[in-house]
């Protein structure tokens, strides 16, 4: 039915009414209209009619506000769909172009990965390859650039004030440039940069020669300024150290000789007066040839003076920076170069220094007529002679060619007279303040070791009194004193009296001894194998054993009664009131054996004891002295004048202390018997019997009582004592060099 319905309200078609082409049915048509067909007919008369208005008009008002709302895209849509005629056939000639080009573009492709193939040379993929390596490394580029700036940096600031560690710098940045131009050696930017350091390190050179020339120039300042010459400029000393100073010395020589001159130089003044009085005095007749010559004097008198003190300090500084080589050294350049080596240029210097000097007397002397100014100045001149005499140019002799006149020989005589009796006067006075000065440091250094460790000789006392093996009982009684602070120093007095005066008695002694054994051939030991951290004797080790032993030896003998009554008021054993007590008691009961009573132990534990340390301390300093040379930039032949306070204070102190350490262990035993016979003498009559007893009664372990206490008492206290002593003499020997260079 609703087909049919669908038939009927079909319009027909105006296009072609005999076309055979069926349309589909229309889905939503056909169910209307069989809903229509269902319903009665005065349903479809009444409501359906109203029904299908009330939708028309729903669809009229929905078709007007679309339009309202799309009508502008409906618009554009219909426009471009008549373009679309247009823009097809467009398109379609587009693409055969495309098709068409499609080919070339590979072709074109297939070229130039041909042309620039990675495995291929070609100049502009290495200049692109060049121009990203540079941008990847520019920052490393910048600090090779910078390097020649930062260098020049380093030398001018070490030039404008003494900071070795700018130099150092620079020597470093210097060595590292060199480097970089050896691995790229091909590259004209790193030889850029090379030429640069190369021009910079010249101008180190020029300061540190300039540096040379300075008029108050010292020798720690000598020491640096050559030491760095010789890494700037390695060719002036091809030999290093171990040869005679080379180009390096002469040109030490050559500076200091520029200073010289000029130092001299700025007393021209006083030479055009000299020059003058000398004219006059040739144009005067011979009656009046007696008068003038003040100017001349004042001269001679500043000349000589400068003279003086600047050829003592050249010839000194040399030999500190270039000592003479050894002979073993000498031998073995000699067994490699059948040629005899060039001598230094020290060895002919003086000869012109002197020459200067008596050129000058020859010409100017004469002109002072008067006999005490002459004295006075001839005097002044054998002062400079025996000042370079010190260093091997005494020159005295020569002043005897000078023609002063008639009277000149006797006169000659007088003055070298009385500048002997001065000499001989100074030279006494001199001596004894070393040995003095010795007694003074002696005692100083054992009075302080004593005072600051009482304590550990108090402890090691008592432990080996009791026997208990126990240094935290000995603590635990000494506690229970009423002042237990007080009681740790018990015994004080005698210890820093016994022990100051030992020390002092012992250091001068072993000095002297030293100093005699110096003049036996077989006591001393070479330059090469002496150590630097000290300015006292360097002995052989048989030599330091055997003065060690007797100075010790005879220092306890003379300090034994004070040893006694420091052992037994520490003691517990006896209850001694006061120091005069004690020794009133030990004399009433023993008389005078009992003040010397253990001194065979004391010497058997002393004397090996003393001996062995000397060796074992100069050994340790020796050892201790080439390490610190080895991680240095000091040459080892350099050392004993470049070393610094500090450093071999360092090396003094743990010098000392190693070696009373080890030296403490193997005399203990010897000790531990002593301190038994000191107590107890009427059970431990001598050393034999006292050992004997110790070890059948205690053990072997008795004869080491108090080992810990005592090595760390012995080890700190001669530490502080070797350190105190050989600074305090380091300085005055200093002082006393230059007092004597400056006399």
């Amino acid at each position: 039915m609703a087909a049919l319905f669908q038939e009927l309200l079909k319009p027909p078609s105006s296009a072609n009414p005999h076309s055979n082409d069926k349309a589909s049915p229309d889905p939503v048509a056909l169910e209307y209209l069989s809903t229509l067909a269902s319903m009665p007919l005065s349903q479809i008369e009444s409501s359906e009619q109203q029904s299908l208005a009330q939708s028309s008009h729903s669809l009229l008002l929905s078709l007007q506000a679309l339009s309202k709302r799309s009508h502008k895209s409906i618009i554009n849509s219909a426009a471009n769909h008549s373009h679309l005629r247009t823009a097809l056939p467009a398109l379609a000639a587009s693409t055969n172009d495309l098709t068409n080009a499609i080919p070339k573009l590979d072709n074109e492709a297939v070229s130039f990965s041909t042309t620039y193939n990675k495995t291929g040379d070609n100049e502009i993929l290495n200049a692109r390859k060049r121009a990203l390596l540079l941008s990847r490394n520019v920052e490393r580029l910048v600090d090779v650039l910078e390097l020649p700036t930062l260098l020049s940096t380093a030398i001018s600031t070490g030039s404008s004030a003494p900071a070795a560690a700018n130099y150092a710098s620079a020597l470093d940045l210097s060595s590292h440039i060199r480097r970089l131009h050896g691995l790229y050696a091909d590259s004209p930017l790193v030889a850029s940069v090379s030429a640069q350091a190369d021009e910079a390190m010249q101008a180190m050179a020029k300061n540190l020669i300039t540096s040379l020339r300075a008029p108050g120039l010292k020798l720690a300042s000598a020491l640096r300024t050559t030491s760095w010459l010789r890494r700037v400029v390695p060719e002036l000393d091809s030999a290093g150290t171990a040869g005679n100073g080379g180009g390096l010395g002469a040109l030490f020589l050559v500076c200091r000789l520029s200073t010289l001159t000029n130092m001299l130089a700025a007393l021209e003044p006083l030479r055009e007066l000299a020059e003058q009085e000398r004219i006059r005095q040739k144009q005067k007749p011979i009656g009046s040839a007696w008068s003038g010559g003040q100017q001349t004097e004042r001269y001679l008198k500043r000349y000589i003076e400068i003279f003086r003190e600047q050829s003592f300090a050249i010839i000194s500084m040399f030999r500190s920076i270039f000592p003479a080589p050894t002979n073993a050294s000498t031998s073995r350049a000699g067994d490699r170069n059948p040629l005899q080596p060039i001598p230094s240029a020290l060895s002919t210097f003086p000869f012109h220094l002197i020459e200067m000097l008596m050129e000058t007397l020859r010409t100017y002397l004469p002109t002072v007529k008067d006999q005490p100014s002459r004295d006075s100045l001839l005097t002044q001149v054998l002062y400079c002679a025996g000042s370079l005499g010190r260093l091997g140019g005494d020159f005295g002799i020569l002043l005897a060619t000078i023609d002063v006149g008639e009277d000149a020989e006797d006169e000659w005589v007088e003055v070298v007279k009385r500048h002997r009796l001065m000499a001989g006067r100074l030279e006494s006075i001199v001596g004894a303040k070393d040995r003095a000065f010795h007694f003074v440091a002696g005692l100083g250094s054992g009075t302080l070791g004593a005072v600051l460790l009482q304590p550990f000789d108090l402890l090691k006392t008592r432990v080996q009194q009791s026997g208990s093996h126990s240094i935290r009982a000995a603590v635990r009684d000494i506690a229970k004193s009423p002042n237990a602070l007080t009681a740790l120093w018990r015994g004080t007095v005698p210890s820093a009296l016994r022990t100051g005066l030992g020390s002092a008695i012992y250091f001068t002694t072993l000095n002297v001894i030293r100093q005699r054994a110096t003049a036996l051939p077989f006591a001393t030991v070479s330059a090469a194998d002496a150590h630097h951290s000290s300015s006292l004797p360097k002995l052989s080790n048989t030599a330091n054993l055997v003065a060690g032993a007797f100075a010790r030896a005879f220092a306890g003998f003379i300090l034994m009664p004070l040893t006694v009554i420091k052992v037994r008021y520490e003691s517990s054993l006896y209850s001694y009131k006061s120091i005069a007590g004690a020794a009133r008691d030990i004399y009433k009961t023993e008389r005078i054996p009992g003040f010397f009573a253990g001194f065979g132990a004391t010497a058997i534990r002393d004397a090996p004891y003393a001996g062995l340390y000397v060796l074992s301390y100069e050994q340790f300093k020796k050892r201790l002295s080439s390490w610190h040379l080895l991680s240095s930039s000091i040459p080892h032949t350099q050392s004993g004048v470049g070393m610094g306070s500090s450093i071999s204070a360092t090396i003094n102190f743990s010098s000392g202390a190693l070696a009373g350490a080890t030296c403490s262990f193997i005399s203990n035993p010897f000790d531990a018997v002593k301190t038994r016979i000191q107590l107890q003498p009427r059970e431990y009559r001598n050393m034999v019997q006292a050992c004997r007893k110790m070890i059948m009664e205690e053990g072997v372990r008795s004869l080491y009582d108090g080992l810990s206490l005592r090595m760390t008492r012995k080890a700190m206290s001669s530490a502080l004592a070797w350190m105190v002593y050989e600074e305090l003499i380091r300085r005055a020997e200093t002082t006393w060099r230059r007092t004597k260079g400056h006399v």
